[in-house]
């Protein structure tokens, strides 16, 4: 095909021979337009001599070689004045006359040398009938017919848009302006009296090639076929082409051009089938988008084409089987077909699509628009296009059908019933610029698409930027491609079911030789989303999700899950997030915040991968409370995980609580406690009351397997009258006043009482024990240790009580129903008065414990007896008996082996027995008085 963009030299309108030059000079250049056929007829004059033979046998006489010679050196005379310097040589001549008295002459390798030598045109075979009317009445030879056998035609367009048209293997003509100057030359010469009665040229089995400076292209056909027809009213060319490639059907292709006598006009149709789409492209730049196509195009193109260049088009195409392929780097979109017509309007510079539908695995279109043709600086080209290219097309478009499906891309095509797409297209190099496409599914939603789509040497560059108003979870990944991130779709397919997606936007990148990035953004409600397959779905999923690069996130901000004991746990503001998702396997941080009923999130903690109860030997049932957890977990995005392979810490809040299960046989309440958990422990710690004794502890449970069923309560606690009476210790009513701390440990056993260890330095707390004389002031320091077995009947089994002069160590052993049933000081000293061993003995409730001093030494110089009333009062209350090694009674007077006991007055009083300084045995009654 040809160049449909290029200028004539003729003006519009003229009447044949309107506008020749006059003059001689003016004559020799129409006859050196004429070139060719008027040599032939120089030749044709110089036979004539022999054609009355030829009448009457009716067969070709091949002329002599003396013949051809002279025909030779006439038509070279004759053609001095037409072309000086130029010369023409023949290789043979054969002439005869058919039986209607019609002439015909066939020259044999024909050649028109310019006047350096170089040939200007080459013919192997010419064969020219001429016209019997003429020859028979007037006697004249005016040729009615040539026909060209073989050969070789080359029409080269350059970079400025001009031709050069070269007859032979070597022949070179002068430039042509374009296809109108080429035609109009024709006519022009065929408007020569001598050649007025030439109708029909023909050329068959030409090699034809057209090389085209500007796209570096270069086609070729071996067996092409032209017919001119000298009409009338107009001038009329037909070329026909057959292009083989590969073993295919050859593509054929039948342009016809009609040129109006006296008009500066065109009409140029093409019938194409099977013809590359590339082809196409490139012999016009309003179908200059078809060369990004590989693909077979079969259609007739109509167009005109005035001096200034294309000033119509219209074309109906249907494209076979092919590829969008820009590049051979890129990968090709297949379809199966496609069909399209369009209309070109020079004067708005406007394409008209009426209608497009497009067939493919990847692609179903239907739809209609058009297009602008731009210049390179964005403006909109208007008028003819000369020899103007456009750089580019800017479209609108309307969708009324189109089904996405690119290979591999999608779970399942992509259907929408209508939409509109407005963008720009450039060639070089390809970019697609995509100002909005707006598509509609059958449900009213609708996605809404802008970006840019270039092809490079490397392959497809893309970048993307959708939004949906709204969307079905499901329908979300069918139009996620599954090469973008997949191991995050993959999840988000598994785990994040049904529900309502809204206000999605999306990003697409796509880079030559690296993976497609992705950012995705939406937001969901009435999901089901599922973090571990271990734990219970979260239903009711209400939030937002979002890619970005190679993380993800999503971001819970209501929802609930359904506990395996204790009820619904409040899941907002969860986060799930996978830093990158270009990892293998990739690896996801979780952080569930949740808020729930106790039991209901002990009892999820208690699920794999934490297990947290199990390990502790316990069941989550541990009390009555709220729980506000913010659980952190890092996992592998694998098929199958270990629990070895997931990272986990757990910090929360408990609120409310009531515990009768952490303390055997004690009630816990604490309205804060810290709850933390990780692969090493438990821990719950802050402060709280046993029964009415504050304290300030941590609970704390490892989880390594020597710490099975095993957990430790740590802190400190107050020491008072009210701590005496919670865990029953049996001391009487007034010993201990004031408040104090004390740490301590209690370390828990599954199935065995706990044991308690507890220190105080006893600031802030006082002590009395009227019977014997002792008190410590709550100003004063001292040290009591205590290690107890905790039980139904919690037993001391070690005591050390130091402070107000008095030391004590011992047991204590309490009472079934509380209270103290014994306590047993082996060791006791008391403000240097008393030294030996101790025995209370618990005397009930309320009552005050019977003393017995049971060996050692007692030192009434430095006793201190309480007073009457008060310490009466005290020692009502209980018995104070002595059984001595020794009693000093006066620095002369030491009794050994003393029995006796303290008065209800006071003092010392009753019967005694024992030996004086270790000599003389006495007995006898003690009289009370006050040491002085």
């Amino acid at each position: 095909m040809t160049e449909l963009s290029a200028q004539d030299q003729e003006g519009s309108g003229k009447a044949p021979g309107a506008d020749r030059p006059r003059g001689r000079k003016a004559g020799l250049r129409r006859a050196g337009r004429a070139g060719l056929v008027f040599l032939l007829v120089l030749v044709v004059l110089s036979a004539v001599s022999v054609l009355g033979v030829l009448a009457l046998t009716g067969k070709s006489i091949r002329l002599p070689v003396w013949t051809v010679a002279e025909v030779e050196t006439r038509a070279n005379a004759a053609l001095q004045e037409a072309l000086p310097g130029a010369a023409v040589s023949v290789g043979a001549i054969e002439i005869r006359l058919d039986p209607d008295w019609t002439p015909r002459l066939r020259l044999e390798d024909l050649r028109l040398l310019q006047k350096a030598g170089s040939t200007l045109l080459e013919l192997p075979d010419l064969q020219m009938s001429f016209d019997a009317r003429a020859f028979l009445t007037e006697r004249a030879l005016r040729p009615a017919s040539l026909r060209i056998i073989g050969g070789a035609v080359t029409l080269n367009r350059r970079e400025d848009g001009s031709l050069d048209l070269q007859i032979g293997a070597g022949g070179t003509a002068p430039p042509i302006t374009g296809l109108t100057a080429l035609l109009a030359q024709i006519d022009r010469a065929l408007d020569l009296p001598v050649l007025s009665h030439l109708d029909v040229i023909e050329a068959e089995g030409a090699s034809l090639t057209l090389t085209d400076a500007r796209l570096r292209r270069t086609w070729t056909v071996g067996d092409g076929r032209i017919t001119l027809e000298n009409r009338a009213d107009a001038l009329a060319a037909e070329v026909g082409l057959s292009l083989v490639s590969g073993a295919g059907e050859p593509a054929q292709a039948l342009v016809t051009l009609i040129r109006p006598k006296g008009q500066a006009l065109v009409r140029v149709t093409a019938a194409v089938e099977r013809v590359a789409a590339a082809d196409i492209a490139a012999q016009t730049p309003v179908l200059a988008w078809l060369g990004v196509l590989d693909a077979p195009i079969s259609g007739r193109i109509s167009a005109e084409v005035n001096n200034d260049g294309l000033s119509a088009l219209s074309a109906q195409m249907s494209l076979g089987a092919g590829a969008l392929q820009p590049d051979p780097a890129t990968a090709p979109i297949g379809f199966d077909g496609a069909t399209l017509s369009l209309g070109y309007d020079p004067a708005q510079g406007r394409v008209v699509i009426g209608d497009l539908s497009v067939e493919g695995p990847t692609l179903r279109l239907k739809a209609a628009g058009h297009s602008f043709l731009l210049g390179d600086a964005g403006e909109i080209l208007t008028g003819p296009l000369g020899r103007r290219l456009p750089g580019g097309f800017l479209g609108q478009v309307q969708i009324s059908e189109v089904q996405l499906d690119p290979e591999g891309l999608f779970d399942a095509p992509l259907r929408f019933t209508g939409g509109a797409m407005d963008a720009r297209l450039t060639l070089e190099p390809f970019r697609l610029e995509i100002g909005q496409v707006a598509l509609i599914e059958e449900t009213g939603r609708r996605l809404s698409l802008s970006g840019e789509v270039e092809a490079q040497a490397a392959g497809w560059q893309v970048a993307l930027d959708l939004s949906l108003d709204a969307i079905a979870h499901d329908r979300l990944l069918q139009i996620w491609p599954k090469s973008a991130v997949p191991g995050t779709r993959d999840w988000v397919g598994q785990n994040v079911a049904q529900g309502l997606l809204s206000n999605v936007k999306a990003g697409l990148r796509v880079m030559p030789g690296q993976e497609p990035r992705l950012a995705l953004g939406y937001e969901f409600d009435g999901a089901e989303v599922r973090f571990l397959r271990t734990l219970p779905p979260i239903r009711n999923g209400r939030g937002r999700s979002s890619i970005n690069g190679s993380a993800y996130t999503l971001v819970l901000d209501g929802g609930t899950v359904e506990a395996p004991l204790g009820g619904e746990i409040d899941v907002a503001g969860s986060v799930f997030s996978v830093p990158d998702v270009l990892m293998r396997p990739p690896r996801a941080e979780i952080r569930l915040r949740t808020e729930s009923a106790l039991t209901a999130a002990l009892s999820l903690l208690d699920l794999p991968p934490f297990g947290f109860m199990t390990k502790a030997g316990r069941t989550p049932d541990l009390g009555q409370g709220r729980a506000v957890m913010d659980t952190q977990l890092s996992l592998p995005l694998a098929r199958r995980v270990e629990l070895k392979d997931v990272d986990y810490a757990v910090r929360g809040q408990i609120l409310g609580l009531s515990s009768d299960a952490l303390v055997p046989g004690k009630t816990m309440t604490a309205e804060g406690l810290t709850l933390t958990a990780d692969p090493s422990g438990l821990r719950i710690e802050g402060p709280g009351r046993i029964g009415k004794v504050p304290f300030d502890v941590a609970f704390t449970q490892g989880f390594g397997p020597d710490q099975r069923g095993k957990s430790q309560v740590a802190g400190t606690v107050s020491l008072s009258q009210d701590t005496v009476a919670e865990f029953g210790l049996g001391l009487p009513a007034g010993m201990v006043s004031g408040a104090g701390r004390a740490e301590v440990t209690i370390d828990l056993v599954k199935d065995r009482p706990g044991r308690l260890q507890l220190r105080s330095d006893l600031n802030g707390i006082g002590l009395r024990l009227p019977p014997v004389g002792w008190s410590k002031a709550a100003g004063a320091s001292g040290q009591l240790e205590v290690e107890a077995v905790l039980g139904p009947v919690p037993q001391i089994t070690r005591l050390n009580l130091r402070g107000g002069g008095l030391e004590a160590e011992g047991a204590i052993t309490l009472a079934a129903g509380g209270g103290l049933q014994e306590a047993r000081f082996a060791s006791v000293r008391l403000n240097n008065w008393l030294t030996g061993g101790v025995t209370l003995i618990g005397r009930g409730a309320g009552r005050a414990p019977d003393i017995t001093v049971t060996g050692g030494t007692v030192d009434l110089r430095r006793f201190d007896p309480p007073s009457g009333g008060a310490a009466g009062a005290a020692q009502a209350q209980g018995a104070l008996e002595l059984n001595l090694d020794r009693l000093v009674v006066s620095e002369g007077i030491v009794l050994t082996g003393f029995r006796g006991s303290f008065s209800q007055r006071g003092g010392l009083n009753g019967s005694f027995r024992g030996s004086v300084n270790g000599a003389a045995a006495v007995q006898g009654t003690a009289v009370p008085s006050r040491h002085g």
